[in-house]
């Protein structure tokens, strides 16, 4: 069991981790972008497009997996302080087991989108350039794919009142 943490671990750190290099990609890009246009009156091509087709989708979903493995997901707590600590990792299971159902239905509904638009060759054209942006619609499903894996993972944990192993809390 121990391996499975360790790869979930890696997986949703590796997907936070590319949501971290989207955002220095594009902050580099809009900055590079005011610059030429400040300076020699001239746009970098598709900054637009990039910034809303591929860096925004990539720094908001593929982190997902990420938070939810460190458990960092918004919480209500209101009702916890008068709760039973058997009857809290009853709620925390049921909430596991709802947030990985609705991942899963999300990743379905995902993926046949994705579907379509990689069949119809999906683009953007920017300054007469063809710019694909099909390949951002496969973000989706992965990000719902991977945080549902992470719900299912982290049942049994829940469910004993275990704590993670140390070295997946670690990033």
């Amino acid at each position: 069991m121990a391996c499975i943490y360790r790869l979930v671990n890696r997986a949703s750190m590796g997907l936070g981790l590319l949501g971290t290099v989207a955002i220095m990609l594009m902050m580099i890009h809009v900055t590079l972008d005011i610059i030429f246009r400040s300076t020699i009156s001239m746009s970098m091509p598709a900054t637009l497009e990039m910034v809303t087709r591929y860096y925004l989708i990539t720094l908001a979903l593929l982190p997902l997996a990420w938070v939810e493995w460190r458990n960092q997901m918004i919480t209500v707590e209101a009702l916890e302080s008068l709760m039973h600590p058997m009857l809290i990792r009853l709620s925390d299971v049921l909430v596991s087991l709802l947030s990985a159902g609705v991942y899963l239905v999300l990743m379905v509904a995902t993926w046949g989108k994705a579907m379509e638009q990689f069949q119809i060759g999906s683009y953007v054209m920017s300054l007469n350039f063809p710019m694909p942006v099909w390949p951002t619609y496969f973000v989706l499903p992965l990000s719902f794919c991977l945080a549902a894996i992470v719900c299912l993972i982290r049942i049994p944990l829940l469910a004993s009142g275990a704590s993670y192993p140390i070295d997946s809390q670690e990033g």
